[in-house]
């Protein structure tokens, strides 16, 4: 019996040290689990503000000719409305807004979204753009005509290439910063879009109710640029506050 009695207590003991070490394995894991979801502890992103405003047109609107198109019969046949100067009740669309002092110098992380200018009725959509260096660019058409998509830079690298109905879309980069590209069509000299290669994101085009809105801008104080492709470039300084708008408005005329 001694024998068999040695036997049982070895087979005890085994078992105790077994679940002890089972014990200690799934004591350890709950902690590493519990830390896991804890909030990290690195910094948060600082608070951001914004500036908004409106883009006033005084005095008379300059009356510009209609354009004739129908030298292409896959445009429209009609006179159409130049879109050079645009003024709804007083406010001025096209108007690209952006920082122009202040931010800190470099370049930002471009988006990998293209800016997209699309050719409609024969005329770019939209007008007035801005696009990051090193953003992809892209052109599109949905018309049934041919147009031929020609930039005219001073600091990039010019191109022409044509565009046939149905084409792919053209995809291109602008690698140094430059405003005002102007982007014009050799097939339909009335067609002209403006880009503007900027090195941030803080940018934004008066919609047709004259208004734009520039987000997430870092607290400080800027001088904010408004240019219209007819009457130039204005410029205020705007300071930004966390997480309260700031408000800039423009007023353009026709001068002289």
């Amino acid at each position: 019996m001694k024998p068999f009695i040695a036997f049982a207590i070895a087979l005890i003991v085994i078992g105790c040290t077994s679940s002890v070490k089972t014990n200690t394995v799934s004591a350890n894991s709950e902690p590493a689990t519990s830390h896991a979801t804890e909030p990290a502890t690195s910094a948060t992103p600082a608070a951001t503000g914004s500036i908004s405003g409106v883009i006033n047109f005084q005095g008379a609107v300059p009356k510009l000719p209609s354009l004739d198109m129908t030298g292409d019969p896959m445009c429209p046949q009609t006179p159409q409305p130049s879109e050079a100067v645009v003024v709804n009740n007083g406010k001025l669309t096209n108007v690209f807004v952006y920082v122009k002092e202040g931010l800190p110098a470099g370049q930002m992380t471009p988006p990998s979204e293209p800016a997209v200018v699309d050719q409609k009725q024969c005329r770019y959509v939209p007008r007035v753009l801005g696009v990051m260096v090193g953003q992809p660019f892209e052109v599109t058409t949905h018309d049934q005509a041919i147009h031929n998509v020609h930039p005219m830079p001073s600091k990039n690298t010019q191109w022409n290439e044509t565009q046939m109905p149905d084409d792919k879309p053209i995809v291109k980069k602008f690698t140094a910063p430059e405003m005002m590209v102007r982007l014009q069509c050799n097939q339909h000299p009335w067609m002209r879009a403006y880009v503007n290669v900027m090195t941030n994101p803080y940018f934004a085009v008066s919609k047709p109710d004259g208004s734009f809105e520039i987000k997430n801008l870092p607290p400080g104080e800027y001088t904010l640029a408004a240019v219209h492709e007819k009457f130039g470039e204005k410029t205020m300084k705007v300071k930004v506050s966390a997480q309260q708008p700031a408000k800039a408005n423009f007023d353009f005329s026709a001068g002289k």
